[in-house]
């Protein structure tokens, strides 16, 4: 019986960056980095105060008053959207409604919209209702408004109350446009990063979703989105063109902000088709009239390798391991053990900690020797997870780009064109 060795590593821990006019202002810990200097952008976000309406049902007023006053004055260990993010969180309008119907809702946020243009809607529910959560989602993102839809059951509990009211103040500073954090990023390279995935509608047809430009630090810029179809993945015509559309608005978006990009990368939730990704990058730099080096990577959350601690009690390593496969091929941990606030390496999650596999296409024009490289940036990438502080370890280029296709599943893609042409929405992270 011959035993195969494989070489593994543990991958730099990112930093994350609180300030973009100081490299001072930089912390390991999401949490504690914001409440020490802010976020990332303090200085440059573009509104002095953030607007917000709620809508609740009258059975839930008192619901809506912890919301308001946790929100505003703090619970526990979360000391207020405000001095968490440095700038006041005002209820400008608080509307009941006598059932939680989504004809009723759309009237009550027709009258707020006639007075106000608020910054994004609150909308508390009792718990999951699908037909409201899809209608009210897809009015106010069809007029370039986010909305956070909370539900009562997941405040009952006080002990985690104070988490859930920084989890939702998170998620409503990246939604209104805000950027709470980046990474600190050891390239100095201009790379142009987009994340494409997929998820499924009531009709079991894939929604493709194109979404969001990066820049080399993870610093989250604006989001394209082209009306995807819901239809099978592997007959979408289209999927070609609008990848290719993607990529050249995406470029030329980017070349306005920052200049020209190095490279074009492009993570995938499956693996490139034969033609389809690599016929796409060919013709977007065709027509742009570049010749940019591009790599396509694989980001396989649904590998079956398995990774183990043999050293460690509990089996589970740390996150940060890497062991390469092939040149080509990468297996990244994400999850695992971290410590906790006694110093105790533990996870709190039950079950394996699944594996990300990480493949570059051996048709991508990148060097081959920068895959290394290309895996620690994934490695980062899942650090600018902004859905909470203990959000599931995914790259926000998957994840977000996976939130869109979901949304639009949910919504319904009649609904989208208008969500997708609309301009305000393009530099938010609405999806969260």
């Amino acid at each position: 019986m011959s035993t195969e060795y494989l070489s593994g590593e543990y991958l730099r821990e990112p930093r994350l960056r609180f300030n973009a006019s100081s490299l001072q202002a930089q912390h390991s810990n999401a949490r504690q980095g914001l409440r020490l200097y802010g976020p990332y952008d303090a200085q440059r976000l573009a509104k002095d105060r953030v607007r917000c309406a709620v809508i609740y049902p009258n059975h839930l007023s008192q619901v809506k008053n912890i919301v308001v006053s946790g929100l505003t004055n703090g619970n526990g260990q979360f000391a207020g959207f405000r001095n968490l993010f440095r700038i006041p969180l005002e209820f400008t309008q608080q509307r009941t409604i006598s059932s939680e119907n989504a004809d009723e809702v759309q009237k009550v946020i027709t009258m707020i919209l006639r007075d106000q243009r608020p910054d994004i809607f609150v909308i508390i529910t009792s718990n999951r209702n699908e037909a409201l959560y899809s209608s009210t989602k897809a009015i106010l993102l069809g007029n370039g408004i986010p909305s956070q839809v909370i539900r009562a059951e997941t405040l009952r509990n006080p002990r985690g109350l104070s988490w859930s009211l920084e989890n939702i103040a998170l998620q409503i500073y990246a939604k209104v446009g805000g950027t709470p954090w980046t990474v600190m990023s050891s390239s100095s390279n201009r790379e142009l990063v987009l994340g494409v995935s997929r998820a499924m509608d009531k009709n079991r047809n894939m929604v493709v979703g194109f979404v969001t430009l990066f820049t080399h630090d993870g610093d989250y810029q604006l989001l394209y989105s082209l009306s995807p179809k819901p239809t099978e993945w592997e007959k979408l015509a289209e999927y070609r063109d609008a990848l290719e559309q993607l990529i050249v608005e995406a470029y030329q978006e980017y070349s306005r902000q920052q200049g020209t990009p190095s490279a074009l990368i492009i993570h995938l939730c499956k693996r490139p088709g034969k033609f389809r990704e690599v016929a796409a990058v060919e013709q977007a730099m065709q027509r742009l009239g570049q010749n940019i080096p591009f790599a396509l990577l694989h980001l396989n959350d649904d590998t079956s390798y398995r990774l183990f601690d043999t050293g460690h009690s509990t089996y589970v390593p740390r996150p940060g391991i890497k062991v390469e496969l092939n040149r080509y091929t990468a297996l990244l941990f994400l999850d695992g053990r971290v410590p906790d606030r006694t110093g105790q390496e533990t996870r709190k999650k039950r079950g394996v900690p699944r594996v990300l596999e990480v493949y570059l296409d051996r048709r991508s024009t990148m060097d081959a020797g920068e895959f290394p490289r290309l895996v620690q940036q994934v490695f980062d990438f899942a650090r600018v997870n902004w859905r909470g502080f203990n959000a599931q370890a995914i790259p926000a280029t998957l994840n977000y780009s996976y939130l869109v296709a979901r949304l639009v599943s949910e919504i319904g893609a009649d609904r989208w064109n208008a969500i997708a042409s609309s301009v305000s929405l393009r530099d938010k992270a609405w999806f969260l």
